[in-house]
């Protein structure tokens, strides 16, 4: 095998893995949902059963 076609199928490789990770970018900036996670908060007391003891 040539040095030029060994070049060639090397330069192909590494255009391949960059447009891959370039999709890969695209994917997860702009089409990913960024949606807010709607957490429901609650002003509960603690559970009095929980022993909680910090020496253990």
């Amino acid at each position: 095998m040539k040095f030029r076609t060994l070049m060639w199928i090397i330069a192909a490789a590494v255009a391949v893995t960059a447009m891959a990770a370039g999709v890969a970018v695209f994917v997860n900036r702009y089409l990913n949902t960024k949606k807010d996670m709607d957490y429901i908060e609650c002003d509960c007391e603690p559970d009095p059963d929980v022993i909680l003891d910090d020496a253990e």
